[in-house]
């Protein structure tokens, strides 16, 4: 039987940023991490992208709907996780990875681990995305 929890985005983050590879689920991660000895049923493939995206190169997992913001030539950007994507809302556009999303803002190539993109703690103050990882 599954239970549902809530938890905030960094205890989230957290979570996913301990994943290994084969670990698709919360679950897995937790049950290797907490030693619960019972293995992870398999994620199935074909299930349709909604809970959130995981950047590859970081660990970090993004929560669906989980969204960041940042300000560039004195305009203000937003990025929202949906269906497995990043979204901007100011054109619809969809982007796999955070880099291209950042990408579609700047003028060159970024680190957007660099502190530019910020999202709102569960205390409402505005934290650099680099924190996640």
């Amino acid at each position: 039987m599954n239970r549902t929890i809530s938890v905030s985005t960094a205890v989230f983050a957290a979570i996913w940023a301990q994943r290994q590879a084969g670990e698709d689920t919360e679950d897995a991660i937790l049950n290797r991490l907490l030693k619960c000895g019972e293995p992870a049923p398999m994620q199935n493939k074909d299930t349709p992208k909604g809970n959130g995206l995981t950047d590859r190169r970081s660990g970090v997992h993004f929560a669906e709907g989980f969204e960041v913001f940042r300000n560039y030539k004195r305009k203000h950007y937003t990025g929202v996780v949906e269906g497995g994507q990043w979204i901007r809302p100011d054109t619809g556009e969809r982007f796999p990875t955070l880099n291209q999303l950042n990408q579609s803002i700047v003028d060159g190539n970024e680190n957007v681990w660099n502190g530019n993109w910020k999202f709102l703690g569960t205390d409402g103050t505005q934290r650099s995305i680099a924190e996640l990882r």
